[in-house]
């Protein structure tokens, strides 16, 4: 067996300061392992099934520095060198796609994040993305630490980026006024898009839950696994060979540039293709424009926005592909090399496959083709025709979804390793049943630490308890704006977001108002990472800020009029627009405007109300009504609370 370490404990890595930092890894059985590290020798040696390790001493900030690892077995010696070792600060960054999402996707959008020199003693270790159903495994498959570079920033999750840039600077600057040595920050990114809450959780976790216990038990059968995953890929495949060999458009080549468009269809874009009277539409469809270019123009390489599409698309600019996409979310971004447009008219054509009946072209994003030398936009009419009409394809499975996989492949050999705390950003595919939402994420958190508590023995109890910290975003608006609605799924999920703060230890970044109407994936990544980073500042670091932001401490009625108060307003509360709050009464929505009385009071008149019972602010997937905010920015918290026997004061 060859000498072996963890892939956590390799170049560039960053160790948490202040705790003992575990060395494992695997060498022939027997093996005295060796290490040299700042000076002081550690040794250790393999037990029966090859696995070994050993504990350095906690260190403050500082690096970089270098290990050396040996094994001495049977007159061989094995060596291995780990350079570039930084002691600092490691958060491990764990959730769905918005906290996966790499700093690439937002490039077009804070480019000055690439512009040298950029820190290098921020660096992110990736988990492999990997499911496991037979139980936790002791260590990773691989991964490897990165410091942050224009080469290597694209990779990086936005948002534990923007939290990792932003406490960096706020902690170095405190440091250089006591002339002390800046902190290195570590991300741990194990992230995955599209997976719920219960893919991160162990069986343990999830004994309050039968039926998510019973699957996980029925996945531990790998050849279940397989034949269900095998069984998926047939019927998928066969449902896009079905369409490929059917296609009218690409059997008669429709994308190339001689193709007679003149009888096609008419369609309006952006928009939903159930507008042209396409409801339900399953299949391919072909869509073209053509459109006017001057020479100066075509002498440049342009690029070519189209926003998201639903669900995948091939494109062509007179006759040749510049790009395509599979699935609906990533935004299409395609660039068109110089030469390949002319001079005068000039034909693009979509080919979009519709999965499921919920085609089209997302409204209100950028849809045009652009250059330094003018802008050509795409929007309004375009000409279609249906290459093949076919049922739904059938729904796609994926493993990664189901109870404990990533908790046993991703999570349990990470915690392990000493951090400073957690950032979770995740919800969004729990959304089916929001109302166990509030259960499920107390009980990953208290999971977590229990685990960790468990894999770290040698550490000694901090003041504050056993109690990691937990860092965690509250889901921004999605969807056509709408009124206050009881039943709202994410207003469900952010109140349960917001009550896991019941538990110790626990801090949140509010980011209601940083969504997009129409896009689950927020470009404003920033923002997100920058209110993280104030949750850390208020709970991991004691300076006190108005993180979250303003929360209802409680209200009073006041004859007729309900009297709000809050907390965490800063200089006050603030509104972007006349605020109004909802209110229940015998089955109806009522709207009402409310006003600020004070820095941290607002007044509703409910008057004109009979048999008032729930109050409501910004209780909607995407509210209609969230105009308040405190003087630092941040945005008053959603709330649903009885008011039906509210006394009179």
């Amino acid at each position: 067996m060859r000498l072996q370490v963890s892939p956590l404990i390799s170049s560039g890595m960053v160790a948490q300061e202040g705790a003992s930092i575990p060395i494992r890894g695997e060498a022939a059985p027997g093996a005295e392992v060796t290490a040299l590290f700042k000076g002081t020798t550690y040794r250790a040696r393999a037990d029966s099934g090859g696995k070994w390790q050993f504990l350095l001493d906690s260190q403050v900030s500082g690096g970089p520095y270098t290990l050396e690892i040996s094994a001495n077995s049977e007159n061989e010696t094995e060596k291995v060198t780990i350079e570039d070792i930084y002691i600092g600060d490691v958060w491990i960054c764990s959730g769905q796609s918005n906290m996966e999402m790499p700093m690439q996707r937002l490039r077009d959008n804070f480019p000055e994040e690439w512009a040298p020199p950029v820190n290098s003693l921020i660096r992110q270790f990736k988990v492999p993305q990997e499911w496991d159903f037979s139980g936790p495994r002791e260590d990773l498959r691989g991964g490897a630490w990165a410091a942050a570079s224009p080469e290597t920033l694209s990779d990086f999750s936005g948002t534990a980026w923007f939290f990792a840039r932003t406490l960096y600077e706020k902690r170095t600057l405190k440091k250089r006024l006591f002339k002390k040595r800046p902190v290195p920050v570590g991300l741990i990114n194990a992230a995955w898009g599209g997976t719920p809450a219960e893919a991160w959780m162990s069986r343990g976790a999830l004994a309050a839950f039968p039926e998510k216990l019973a699957m996980c038990k029925q996945y531990a059968d790998a050849a279940f696994c397989e034949a269900i995953a095998d069984k998926n890929a047939a019927v998928i495949k066969a449902w896009n060979d079905e369409l490929t060999a059917a296609d009218s458009g690409l059997t008669q080549a429709w994308q190339q540039p001689q193709t007679d468009i003149s009888l096609w269809d008419e369609i309006t874009l952006p928009g939903d293709f159930a507008e042209a009277g396409l409801t339900g539409f399953c299949g391919a469809i072909w869509l073209c424009r053509e459109f006017e270019a001057s020479e100066a123009f075509t002498r440049e390489e342009s690029r070519l926005w189209l926003g998201t599409i639903v669900d995948a698309d091939t494109v062509y600019i007179n006759g040749v592909e510049v790009g395509n996409t599979g699935y609906r979310y990533p935004p299409r971004k395609y660039p068109v090399p110089a030469g390949l447009l002319h001079a005068g008219k000039n034909r693009v054509v979509m080919r979009v496959v519709c999965c499921n009946g919920e085609g089209g072209v997302t409204r209100s994003k950028d849809f045009r083709l652009f250059s330094e030398n003018g802008c050509i936009e795409l929007s309004g009419t375009w000409k279609y025709r249906i290459g093949i009409n076919v049922g739904s394809r059938p729904e796609e499975f994926f493993l990664q979804r189901q109870p404990t996989g990533l908790f046993n492949a991703m999570i349990a050999p990470i915690l392990g390793y000493p951090c400073k705390g957690i950032l979770w950003y995740q919800g969004e595919s729990n959304d089916s049943k929001p109302f166990e939402y509030a259960a499920l994420l107390k009980a990953l958190i208290n999971d977590w630490r229990d685990k960790k508590q468990q894999a770290l023995p040698q550490e000694p109890l901090p003041k504050e308890g056993r109690d990691l910290p937990f860092l965690l975003v509250q889901l921004p608006i999605f969807g056509a704006p709408g009124e206050n609605n009881e039943s709202s799924s994410w207003a469900i999920i952010r109140q349960a977001q917001y009550s896991a703060l019941s538990l110790p230890a626990t801090g949140m970044a509010a980011a209601l108002e940083l969504g997009e109407w129409n896009d689950l994936h927020p470009l404003n990544k920033k923002d997100v990472g920058r209110r993280l980073a104030l949750a850390a500042e208020r709970l991991v670091f004691k300076n006190e800020n108005t993180a979250p932001g303003p929360v209802l401490r409680n209200i009073e009625k006041r004859g007729d009029k309900l009297l709000l108060n809050f907390d965490n307003c800063g200089g006050g509360l603030t509104a972007d627009e006349q605020p109004h709050i909802s209110v229940i009464a015998d089955g109806k929505n009522i709207r009402l405007p409310a006003e600020i009385t004070g820095p941290d009071c607002l007044s509703v008149d409910i008057s004109a109300v009979k048999n008032p019972e729930t109050l409501l602010y910004a209780w909607a997937n995407n509210p209609r009504d969230r105009q308040l905010f405190n003087t630092e920015g941040l945005p008053a918290l959603p709330f649903r609370v009885s008011i039906k026997d509210l006394p009179i004061h």
